[in-house]
């Protein structure tokens, strides 16, 4: 190193103010990308969510389509019921009617909520029965299993 008439404190003093001073650059420049980066992250979390809503109210209105056809068959088959002779029948007949109008006023809740609402009425419907969501939840699993295994190209079966 040549020698300038500085002293190896002035030399060390130098070295930690430009070292400061890039550390204070660099420090800034690190804050200005984090901002753009949050920006940016909160820009496509909105999207994300407004595509999430968008399919969700799609599906509700599909399931909500579905259960009304559900009703509707269940009151076709309450009319053919009605027309056997035995007593049986009409006992049937009127639980399909009474299961027809649960799955209509289900659908026309379904339709009428938004997504917001559904979700709130789903926790608590967990919060106040908690055995009943576990057991729904299992009973999905399992039907979930069948039907991803039942989708394989070969038949398991003996």
């Amino acid at each position: 190193m040549a020698i300038t008439g500085k002293t190896i404190t002035d030399v060390a003093d130098d070295l930690a103010g430009k070292t400061s001073r890039t550390a204070r650059k660099v420090g800034d420049k690190a804050s200005e990308v984090i901002v753009e980066v949050k920006d940016d992250v909160a820009i496509l979390a909105e999207k994300a969510g407004s595509g999430a809503k968008s399919a969700a109210n799609s599906g509700k209105g599909y399931a909500s389509d579905a259960l009304h056809g559900l009703a509707d068959a269940a009151r076709q088959m309450a009319g053919k019921l009605d027309d056997g002779t035995d007593s049986g029948s009409a006992k049937t007949a009127s639980y399909a009617r009474k299961a027809a109008d649960g799955l209509d006023s289900f659908s026309t809740k379904l339709r009428d909520k938004d997504i917001e609402e559904l979700a709130d009425d789903a926790r608590n419907a967990v919060r106040q029965n908690p055995a009943i969501a576990v057991g729904a939840a299992a009973l999905i699993g399992f039907a979930l299993a069948r039907f991803l295994k039942g989708g394989g190209s070969g038949d398991n079966r003996a």
